[in-house]
């Protein structure tokens, strides 16, 4: 992002792009020393204006979403942390200790145990396995002990105004007003994380409209409080994005001998026979089962680093998150909670 401008007044809003934010000039005092009001907030309220005559043209009209824009403001902290980048990049192995670790695991078997009968109730109406359903609300939110304490309000319109994707970031600002709209959400509950991620799943504004469910009827979709509509929305979300049921995500493998580079990586499929074939076995050194069912080889730290056979349901799990370190984290974690029964 571009450093603060602390030269004349900036121009009117009104002179930049839709999405564009204008220069963020530095408050400045007057010859007698008195602080003059910061021009930057006022291109920010003239900015706002022109969201809020977005939503209106989107058919957003009920005074509860109109007003929730009267309170927004700048977050400093936000854009230092947009404006922040990873020091170092770490292996798969660092990555998993970190989020597969000892107490993550044992806290995600607690919760496998305690909370059997909802997971297995929402499990069956979406296909897709309660411990997945447990191991990625532990890893978005830990057990939704971190779910994000920012104004998401706040976060959005920061980051459409100064951030570096603005015009991602000004519509999941419409469609978080949608959801205060469409949706009745209290706008207090909307927090989460800097980047507008909300409640113990951290779904964006957009993800929220599409995915969230109401699962105990109370009248909208609470993912920031209610265990059920938060479990619900997860299997909602996977299956939607074309979780199999009955099929795992994938397993961690042995390879026996060289495979090809050409046959590394989620572009290349084979059935588990060909798997077999060229020397793939289970880590117990026994074959694969299920000879038709087709898989891709994938390496996260390249090849020498530990190697995974993974299944169209690890693509849904890319859809939330296109990390291979994430979607295979998932797995792993949620393997380890289900080792729990």
């Amino acid at each position: 992002m571009p450093a603060a401008h602390a030269q004349a007044l900036s121009p009117d809003a009104a002179d930049y792009p839709p999405y564009a934010a204008p220069p963020y000039p530095q408050s400045r005092n007057n010859d007698d020393g008195a602080a003059t009001p910061d021009k930057s907030q006022q291109n920010f309220q003239i900015w706002l204006q022109g969201v809020q005559q977005d939503a209106i043209a989107a058919g957003i009209a009920s005074r509860a979403a109109l007003d929730a824009l009267k309170g927004v403001e700048l977050d400093d902290q936000v854009i230092d942390l947009d404006q922040s980048q990873p020091e170092h990049t770490i292996t798969f192995d660092q990555y998993g200790r970190r989020i597969v670790g000892a107490d993550r695991v044992a806290t995600g078997r607690a919760f496998y145990r305690q909370d059997a009968k909802l997971l297995a109730n929402i499990g069956w109406k979406f296909g897709v396995p309660p411990s997945i359903i447990v191991a990625l609300w532990g890893i978005e939110s830990n057990y939704g002990r971190d779910p994000g304490h920012f104004d998401t309000l706040d976060a959005l319109a920061t980051l459409a105004y100064r951030g570096q994707r603005p015009g991602f970031f000004r519509k999941e600002l419409i469609d978080a007003l949608r959801m205060i709209d469409r949706d009745r959400v209290p706008p207090g509950d909307l927090q989460g994380s800097w980047a507008g991620a909300m409640g113990q799943c951290q779904f964006m504004p957009s993800t929220y409209l599409r995915y969230a469910v109401d699962d105990d009827g109370n009248g909208f979709s609470d993912i920031w409080h209610n265990q059920a509509d938060i479990f619900a929305s997860i299997g909602h979300y996977l299956a939607a994005e074309g979780w199999k049921p009955g099929t795992i995500w994938g397993r961690e493998v042995e390879l026996t001998r060289k495979i090809s580079a050409r046959d590394v990586g989620l572009g290349q499929t084979h059935t588990l026979g060909i798997w077999n074939k060229l020397g793939v076995r289970k880590l117990n050194g026994k074959k694969l089962p299920e000879p038709l069912l087709q898989a891709s080889l994938i390496q996260p730290d390249g090849a020498g680093g530990r190697s995974f056979l993974v299944y169209d349901n690890f693509r849904a799990l890319m859809k939330w998150n296109r990390s291979t370190y994430f979607a295979t984290a998932v797995g792993l974690l949620a393997d380890r909670i289900a080792e729990s029964r």
